[in-house]
């Protein structure tokens, strides 16, 4: 069928033929237009960065993406996309799909973008812990418990929004990357807890346990740094 602008519709099930496999010609829809990206080398294998797959409506995910619509302009409109359910969000509740269609960034953004928090107040507090063992200057074992304190406020909000990424975007897939994540965002925040409470009752404390452990805050965050990494940047296999 073709509409008056002598345009072909294209509807979801004939759209995901158009995956680059078999011969078969890149599509992909944005915004209710099908666009033919088989000339895009980074589209070449029918897998936008490992991740975006084509053949589908990518509205949500180019919304959210840090490039806009203008990278369109380079490639040739081949038909309107017939739209029916949100093939991405069929598994979430209405309740849930329906803040996510009209915020499309809440679906990749708010982790990324709470994040980043705790990951700088623990690293700095194993750096300030650190100055103060080379120092022993008590102003940088206060900074570093202040720090502590900060990121452990942050971790529970990153932890949520990780949790939502993975129900949403990957559909509570129990991988490695994922198990790995869990187990040690776990284990981060009870650390936390522990010297939260252990530092709060020992305001002088020389313990060189509790400074160890603070000292170990920085791998276990450069570890889920990495497996984070992983999930959103898989290695080309």
């Amino acid at each position: 069928m073709k509409t008056k602008n002598n345009m072909k519709e294209i509807a979801s099930e004939d759209l995901s033929s158009f995956n680059g496999k078999n011969g078969n010609p890149v599509y992909i829809a944005f915004a209710g237009k099908v666009y033919d990206v088989s000339k895009s080398p980074l589209w070449s294998s029918g897998l936008h960065m490992n991740r975006h797959p084509s053949g589908k409506d990518l509205t949500g995910e180019i919304t959210a993406a840090p490039h806009g619509s203008e990278v369109f302009e380079r490639y040739p409109q081949v038909g309107i996309f017939k739209k029916g359910p949100t093939e991405e969000l069929r598994h979430l509740p209405p309740w849930v799909q329906k803040p996510l269609q009209r915020f499309p960034m809440l679906r990749r953004h708010p982790h990324p973008m709470v994040v980043h928090f705790p990951i700088a107040f623990l690293m700095g507090t194993s750096l300030f812990v650190l100055l103060h063992l080379l120092f022993q200057s008590g102003s940088f074992e206060i900074v570093s418990f202040y720090l502590l304190v900060l990121g452990a406020i942050c971790s529970p909000f990153a932890m949520v929004t990780g949790l939502l990424t993975w129900w949403v975007n990957y559909r509570l897939k129990a991988t490695l990357f994922v198990k790995r994540k869990i187990q040690l965002s776990v284990l981060l925040l009870i650390f936390e807890i522990i010297l939260v409470v252990w530092r709060s009752s020992n305001p002088g404390i020389s313990n060189p346990i509790y400074f160890a452990l603070m000292l170990l805050l920085t791998p276990v965050v450069i570890l889920l740094g990495y497996y984070g990494g992983q999930m959103t940047f898989p290695p080309e296999r």
